[in-house]
């Protein structure tokens, strides 16, 4: 598959892991060359060792980055730069800034983060390929992430799931990092501990003998195959990413969906309803999450100036509002379809869920009155990304 064969054109290692066993093997995955001068490598992948994690040490570095100027320039070179660094900040738990949406917080786990290699055209993560953080990162030091885990474990005292997929597809460069092959055992033999892996890749194979005693949750996130096949480029295709996770609950895996953006293209109806099918044929996912396509502002104009006239994206962001009525301090929270329409996508789908499974539904990022029209319930958000429920009412 094209997930085992992607490599990045260009390593940046920060020099306190350039001898960590983990950056030490994903050059050696990469067959990377170690240089010192800014040269650009004809072959292979170019290592170069940098100071510090500051962006602007980074950037100074990369022969890639370097030759690259304007929005979408940028985005595509940061497809081909990978930054080695250590493992500081790499916990955290997010919490939605926008009042009046649903979302529950969680815990991150910040393996990788930046964005992967896949070309997601609706991905919100494109924003931090302006200036921001125009390369993805991945960290070393495994032992040490490790011990940040059992720390915050043993001082809670209670169930914690830590969510791998929140700022980087969890399963994309584990080909190369093999952070599953270390940290899905080490959360097997903890007893309050859980890891959760959101994903579109198919590259599951290496994981399926591993002692995961149930303490992994993966998540695949689907859509349509057409309008995957548009839109989230460079990703497995549908029918991989299914036939993964019915591999890996065959191995004992607890599997969920996340059917998300669901875009009104033509014919939605019935192409939503075979891609729901399709899915129940295959696997028999624990709990499902939907939602559409909902943007920053800045999002928004960003696309429209990297995205030529009449591309297909732009066409149903024409249509798009901001989602509430602007409050005291001018926010109108992010811009989406019509609440109406919105509210039918979801009831439609939906339906079509419930042929198949009573399987715990939810909506990411919506607002209260979709969930209510759609017969959801706030206080018991089962979302993909918790390990139980959470109760969000206290929340918007």
């Amino acid at each position: 598959m094209t997930t085992k064969r992607w490599k990045p054109r260009e390593i940046l290692v920060h020099r306190k892991v350039q001898d960590d066993p983990i950056t030490q093997r994903i050059v050696r995955a990469c067959g990377g060359r170690w240089v010192r001068k800014i040269t650009q490598a004809r072959k292979g992948t170019q290592v170069t060792g940098v100071k510090s994690g500051l962006r602007n040490d980074i950037v100074a570095k990369s022969w890639v980055l370097k030759q690259e100027k304007g929005f979408l320039g940028m985005i595509l070179a940061g497809k081909r730069v990978m930054y080695v660094g250590p493992a500081g900040g790499v916990l955290d738990t997010f919490k939605l800034k926008h009042r009046r949406l649903v979302c529950p917080q969680f815990d991150r786990l910040k393996l990788s983060e930046n964005g992967c290699y896949y070309a997601c055209e609706w991905c919100y993560l494109r924003l931090t390929y302006r200036t921001a953080h125009p390369y993805m990162t991945v960290r070393a030091q495994y032992d040490e992430i490790k011990k940040q885990i059992e720390r915050k474990l043993k001082k809670s005292g209670h169930d914690i799931m830590f969510n791998s997929g929140e700022l980087a597809d969890s399963l994309s460069f584990d080909h190369i990092t093999q952070a599953g092959k270390f940290f899905i055992p080490f959360f097997g033999q903890t007893t309050n501990g859980y890891l959760f892996m959101l994903t579109k890749s198919a590259n599951v194979d290496h994981l399926l003998r591993l002692p995961h005693n149930q303490h992994t949750i993966m998540a695949w996130s689907v859509n349509a195959p057409g309008v995957s096949k548009k839109f989230e480029i460079g990703a497995p295709p549908f029918r991989e990413r299914i036939e993964a996770a019915r591999r890996a609950q065959k191995a004992g895996y607890r599997i969920r969906i996340r059917l998300d953006p669901i875009i009104p293209v033509k014919n939605w109806k019935s192409l939503y309803r075979e891609t729901v099918q399709n899915i129940f044929k295959r696997v028999a996912p624990e709990r499902i999450t939907l939602g559409t396509l909902r943007f920053e502002k800045a999002f928004c104009a960003m696309q429209e100036t990297i995205l030529s006239p009449g591309h297909g994206l732009q066409d149903y962001m024409k249509d798009m509002e901001p989602m509430f009525e602007r409050d005291n301090d001018g926010s109108v929270g992010k811009h989406s379809f019509g609440r109406q329409r919105r509210i039918d996508m979801f009831s439609f789908v939906m339906k079509e869920i419930r042929r198949h499974s009573d399987c715990p539904i939810a909506l990411c990022k919506e607002e209260p009155d979709v969930w209510n029209a759609v017969g959801l319930d706030i206080s018991d958000c089962r979302c993909v990304c918790q390990l139980d429920s959470a109760d969000c009412r206290f929340s918007v």
